[in-house]
């Protein structure tokens, strides 16, 4: 799966589905594994609502590629300002003040 493959369907995938306490969110593929890895990063434990809408964007990311692929999602609490650790491929970073300056 391609970075732009796995950038599109992340994004597209998380149309409807971002909230506040989401930082950041990004995607890697193992071709050799044929594993894709969604991740999730929140500023704080996230809330049911949150974390099942990040749900629905992996499980959209999963329909998305070849059944014969696996979709492994993490979700990571990292309170801001504390650095965030996206996999290879960003899809979305909320805007923040700290990273800004």
């Amino acid at each position: 799966m391609d970075r732009a493959a796995q950038l599109l369907s992340l994004q597209r995938a998380l149309l409807g589905n971002v909230h506040a306490e989401l930082r950041q969110a990004s995607i890697e593929a193992d071709d050799g594994k044929r594993l894709v890895r969604v991740r999730f990063e929140y500023d704080a434990s996230p809330s049911k609502v949150c974390q099942e809408c990040c749900s629905i964007a992996a499980s959209e990311v999963a329909a998305d590629i070849d059944e014969s692929w696996q979709v492994s999602e993490e979700h990571v609490e990292i309170p801001c300002p504390q650095d965030l650790s996206p996999l290879a491929n960003l899809a979305y970073a909320r805007w923040e003040a700290s990273r800004a300056a």
